[in-house]
């Protein structure tokens, strides 16, 4: 498994236990860290950029 696939895995984790408290399932989580990653490849957004844009997102979908 190469570093980048690695850095996924472990970060999908992460959120994913971020998504329990929020009583997100793990479809959404997987749709909005997919959506964000692509925006960030297209802007160039950091890292730490993107994760929290998908903390963003998921703590809006809650609301939804």
């Amino acid at each position: 498994m190469s570093e980048t696939n690695n850095q996924s895995a472990a970060e999908l984790r992460g959120l994913l236990r971020f998504a329990q408290g929020l009583g997100l399932d793990e479809a959404t989580v997987r749709e909005i860290y997919e959506a964000v990653g692509r925006e960030a490849m297209v802007t160039g957004a950091s890292d730490d950029t993107r994760m929290a844009e998908v903390r963003k997102r998921m703590l809006a979908a809650r609301g939804a």
